[in-house]
């Protein structure tokens, strides 16, 4: 390990033989070692493939500046830990290299603060995010919503790239709509709860994180979201492709 100066100051991740990448807000380079066997169990097939994407899910995640992972270890290292109840795709060689998924469950943030509740529903016929929040409380916490749309490419091939971008909108209590005590919520309550009404909370394609931040902490946050493109690449036939690409897999 060296310490990077001159033009890999400003580079992160691979470039030629060499991993650049920061510690401590410093850049370090040292020689790239990837040591892959070509065969693989199951069990090691599907630990390979959550790393691979969730590294994937990180750089996405990152990319937005509005990073929240607390605790003992660093935001990167938290990130992975916390991001394993999500279903795990299979992808074949070749699509690790900027391919994610839109997953359901996936950990947007993590810190000490209160989590909020919510759920896709309807708001009289209106798609909407119902929340457990109240004016009052709105009124009083920094809220950030995640918004997540899964692109997908198709080439004239038939082949496709596809791709999870993310942006970060800051939200005030104005934004929220009083949901109303004729209708049936799961988060109803004497005071009335809120919920953010529009097109895009019905969109097959997108998923939202709601999360408050305080004094640069974070609430404990997951993704929800009405896509389900990711399961084509969760069966059995694209656990079998994935394998085939690295050479299959051992004991078969």
């Amino acid at each position: 390990m060296a310490r990077a100066t001159g033009l890999l100051e400003n580079v992160e991740g691979h470039v030629g033989g060499l991993t650049v990448y920061k510690r401590d807000g410093k850049s370090y380079v040292r020689q790239t070692q990837i040591h892959q066997p070509r065969r693989l169990s199951r069990k090691q097939l599907l630990l390979r493939e959550r790393q691979s994407h969730n590294n994937a899910l990180w750089r996405a995640l990152r990319a937005t500046g509005r990073v929240y992972f607390d605790g003992d270890k660093a935001p990167y290292y938290r990130f992975m830990s916390v991001n394993t109840c999500s279903p795990v795709p299979y992808l074949e060689k070749g699509h690790h290299y900027g391919s994610t998924l839109l997953l359901p469950e996936m950990v947007v943030s993590d810190g000490p603060l209160a989590p909020i509740s919510y759920q896709l529903g309807e708001v009289d016929g209106q798609a909407a995010l119902l929340t457990d929040l109240t004016r009052a409380r709105a009124g009083r916490m920094t809220l950030l919503l995640y918004v997540l749309r899964q692109q997908v490419y198709v080439f004239q091939n038939g082949t496709e790239m596809f791709q999870l971008s993310i942006k970060v909108e800051p939200l005030t209590a104005e934004d929220f709509v009083r949901v109303p005590s004729t209708l049936t919520s799961p988060y109803k309550d004497v005071h009335g709860t809120l919920a953010l009404v529009g097109d895009r909370y019905g969109d097959p394609m997108l998923g939202f994180g709601l999360v408050r931040v305080e004094k640069g902490v974070a609430s404990h946050q997951r993704v929800v979201t009405r896509c389900t493109y990711y399961e084509r690449y969760t069966t059995e036939e694209a656990l079998l492709a994935a394998a085939k690409s690295y050479g299959g897999l051992t004991g078969e």
